[in-house]
């Protein structure tokens, strides 16, 4: 019996995933079959939309039970235990962020030593502890999927890492920067759509000749960021239909806004519920074998490792939970002074910067998926996170605020408005035929560099910094300020 037809037979890989694996078929794609057709059909039985060999129960038991094997009683609290599998971690690249574990107590002692005398080394500290801060609230929660059904789960580990956005949004809105509000919760569905979206198909792309995406994903995932595009850009829109006419004022055009952010708000929060209730309820079977075929088809130590407890999860989420507070805390207080002293344009810091740091364990993740040929996976994370940001996120800062008496709105600029439509169009031309390779994954590298690029160099934002320089006082090639 040749090892291909062995493997296949002991369950190490299904034979839709045999195809995936160029170490045994070289660049066969999964739309190709070495099976003959008859022999195929014969062989397995419909379940959902994925073909379920009726020969592979028992390797589908084996494999179940070796998970199992790793989960150990709900209440067991065990610190050594806690050290060791969570510097291990599920993803390789993942658990090397824990080398920056001393950037959280050294942000710290800056914020309450040095942030008079030097804010620039508070800032740059704490941006780079929110690091393994997320990261630890993610593995955390991540931990706890294994209790849970797997739709359930996958939805918890992407909810997880909307918390940090959360919290630095909240923090931000707390301080009336609601320009860097804005800009982060784009710059957040940026960094997603475009950045780690691009990083996964490029180094899915270097692993592999091709990699495929399930239909589910493409289609549901379209659908749903154009939705929220549409609800995210509206307002913005909106407000440059009404604000060159004569008959309202620009106070009259801000309220007019304020009004349309807060109800369509209200709106995008309702179809994010509609959303849950599809992928989790009415059509989760679909969802749950993406997420199981994805798992099939590379089953390492990150499955069959020994893992936290319920009560140590719990544990590990919370205590990364503080740390995110406050490093979060000390970076948003110390953005105004790296704005106004250091030259870094508004728009750059809440559309580049901050996103960067928001969800890195989540997207050295994905990342990590990507590689291991989990392509499925590593798009719920980035193209459910874009999702997510749209329509829960922002209108839920948008609601918060009203809450508090803020004004925040969906009021974007029109340069990131317009830029976000095109960002979704490009990445969900990139799925529709549901192939991937690193070509498209350095387009959208080159994408999101152009929008970076055109951020960095705003020129409303960077007048105060350059004056006369750039702006000029109405000399030759000058403009008057208020023009």
């Amino acid at each position: 019996m040749s090892k291909d037809r062995e493997d296949v037979e002991t369950g190490s890989v299904t034979p839709p995933e045999k195809a995936w694996r160029r170490s045994t078929v070289g660049d066969i794609s999964p739309t190709q079959t070495e099976f003959p057709r008859e022999q195929y059909e014969e062989e397995h039985h419909h379940n959902g939309f994925w073909r379920v060999g009726s020969k592979q129960h028992k390797a589908h038991e084996n494999h179940a039970q070796k998970i199992a094997e790793g989960i150990p009683p709900p209440f067991r609290f065990n610190p050594i235990k806690i050290v060791m599998i969570t510097g291990r971690h599920t993803s390789k690249l993942s658990s090397l962020t824990h080398i920056l574990l001393p950037a959280i107590p050294a942000g710290l002692i800056l914020w309450y030593h040095a942030r008079r005398t030097n804010p620039l080394p508070v800032f740059i500290f704490n941006f780079i502890a929110i690091i393994p801060a997320g990261n630890l609230l993610s593995f955390g929660s991540g931990e706890l999927q294994h209790r849970l059904p797997k739709t359930i789960g996958a939805t918890l580990e992407i909810f997880t890492g909307a918390i940090v956005e959360i919290i630095v949004c909240v923090i931000l809105l707390h301080l009336k920067q609601y320009d860097v509000v804005r800009a982060a919760l784009l710059g957040s569905m940026f960094a997603n759509l475009l950045l780690v979206t691009g990083a996964c198909f490029l180094a899915g792309g270097i692993a592999y000749r091709e990699q495929k995406i399930a239909s589910y994903v493409g289609d549901i995932s379209s659908a749903a960021l154009l939705v929220s595009a549409v609800g995210m850009v509206s307002p913005s829109l909106f407000f440059q239909t009404i604000h060159p006419r004569i008959d309202i004022s620009e106070s009259g055009a801000d309220l007019k806004v304020l009004y349309v952010s807060r109800v369509v708000s209200i709106g995008l929060i309702v179809a994010y519920f509609c959303f849950l209730f599809f992928q989790l309820h009415t059509h989760s079977t679909g969802y749950h074998h993406v997420l199981e075929r994805a798992e099939s088809i590379y089953v390492g130590r990150k499955q069959y490792r020994e893992k936290l407890s319920v009560l140590e999860a719990i544990f590990v989420a919370l205590l990364g939970l503080v740390f995110v507070c406050f490093c979060a805390y000390f970076l948003v207080r110390e953005i105004e002074f790296v704005v106004e002293d250091q030259g870094f344009p508004e728009l750059f810091m809440g559309l580049i910067l901050v996103p960067l740091v928001e969800k890195f364990g989540e997207h050295l993740t994905a990342l990590n998926q990507a590689w291991d040929n989990q392509l499925d996976l590593a798009l719920s994370h980035c193209l459910g996170g874009s999702i997510q940001t749209a329509l829960f996120v922002a209108p839920l800062i948008v609601l918060v605020g009203w809450g508090l008496g803020h004004e925040m709105d969906l009021n974007f600029e029109l340069f990131i408005a317009l830029s976000l439509l095109l960002a979704i169009l490009v990445v969900g031309n990139f799925v529709r035929d549901g192939k991937t390779n690193w070509l498209k994954g350095m387009f959208l590298l080159m994408v999101y560099y152009v929008i970076a690029v055109a951020a960095y160099n705003d020129p409303e934002l960077r007048r105060h910094y350059f004056g006369e320089g750039l702006v000029g006082e109405g000399g030759e090639g000058g403009i008057k300020p208020g023009e």
